[in-house]
């Protein structure tokens, strides 16, 4: 995608992360040229070892209804930590000189935790919002309000 002539360029090339618990899409930006480069996702599935049940009154029931926040939590790190890893082969190779990077409020310090600190060094914006399913033009709005 070309950046509209009424937004600015990026002056050097930046990876825009654009996150939430199960999935983060990287698009390069340089100049006026913005592409997905890669997309990494992670399904909010329990693995078989971590299904059990619970005895309930009316019987046995999935333990997974009630352990959908801790396995959002779950899948969230699994894909942080990915993601980290991803963006450090990207770092070494030079394919960027600066991040971006956009998630849910709530999980924003999580994010930050899982990423390594040569990362965070090149970070320079930091969006609290989920954003993932928003167009492309939209997210650089919001990348390029918070440079």
């Amino acid at each position: 995608m070309n950046i509209p002539e009424k937004y600015r360029p990026f002056d050097r090339p930046t990876l825009i992360v654009v996150t939430d618990n199960v999935q983060a899409k990287l698009f390069k930006a340089d100049g006026r040229e913005v592409n997905l480069v890669h997309l990494i996702s992670k399904k909010l599935e329990p693995m078989e070892q971590e299904r059990s049940a619970v005895m309930t009154g009316a019987g046995p029931r999935s333990a997974d209804e009630h352990n959908k926040g801790e396995l959002k939590a779950w899948t969230r790190e699994r894909l942080y930590t990915e993601l980290s890893t991803d963006l450090m082969h990207r770092l070494q190779a030079k394919e960027f000189e600066a991040l971006a990077f956009t998630a849910p409020e709530e999980d924003m310090n999580e994010l930050k935790e899982c990423l390594h600190v040569d990362l965070l060094k090149h970070a320079t914006v930091f969006v609290p919002k989920d954003l993932v399913n928003d167009e492309l033009v939209d997210i650089v709005i919001h990348v390029q309000d918070e440079m």
